[in-house]
């Protein structure tokens, strides 16, 4: 959904959950409604965010210590269906830097959203209430399902110059960046670590990318 052009600006293809906005409430919300009564409160926030952080799968965990059987297949297909919803989207919260960030990136740059969410509705409805959607000259919505690269998509509405810039917390928005080969940053403010960020690329590819703690940090 492309809103506006704008004539010789750097585009800023900028990912979403984790970059603009913290989701650590939302899967802990979802974590905890879809838990058997009597187990609800067997980690705190901090506590689930440190499993995710470490790459931990929640049920992997749960099975080890309670022996719950929990099936995880069975727990991602419901969480796939779930987690678009409205009731846990508005546990989504900006960071405390989003707005202040955004308004001085525009000023200067072509700001374009890039996200993977499988309800685009329930996308356009939450920027909306959470202020963040004028910021954006166009947005693009992938399926999670299938293995199509963002970069892919952008290709499809762009014409990319090497000055432009992909940013996000994830190695799926990384790689994305090293594909278009422009200027790539990986933001500490979603849900990976570095250590975890080296792991999916070589020593060469890692050194390409641009470690900031947020998107306050763009130059």
């Amino acid at each position: 959904m492309r809103k506006r052009y704008f004539m010789n600006k750097v585009k800023i293809f900028m990912d979403y959950d984790g970059t603009i906005v913290s989701n650590q409430m939302r899967l802990y919300r979802f974590f905890v409604d879809h838990l058997p009564e009597g187990y609800k409160d067997i980690l705190t926030v901090d506590e689930f965010w440190s499993l995710k952080v470490l790459g931990i799968h929640e049920i992997e965990w749960i099975n080890k210590h309670f022996a719950l059987g929990l099936d995880k297949l069975d727990w991602d297909r419901r969480k796939s269906k779930y987690i678009e919803e409205m009731k846990y989207l508005k546990y989504n919260e900006l960071f405390s830097y989003t707005i202040p960030a955004l308004e001085k990136l525009a000023l200067k740059f072509e700001l374009v959203l890039v996200t993977r969410r499988s309800n685009q509705k329930n996308l356009f409805q939450e920027i909306g209430n959470n202020g963040v959607f004028n910021y954006f000259a166009d947005i693009i919505v992938i399926q999670h399902q299938g293995n199509v690269c963002k970069s892919e998509k952008i290709l499809e509405k762009y014409n990319i110059s090497s000055h432009d810039i992909f940013v996000g917390d994830t190695e799926d928005d990384l790689r994305a960046g090293l594909k278009l080969g422009i200027k790539t940053y990986f933001v500490k403010s979603g849900i990976r670590r570095e250590w975890i960020i080296k792991k999916y690329f070589t020593n060469e590819l890692f050194s390409k990318i641009n470690v900031i703690e947020n998107i306050s940090q763009i130059q």
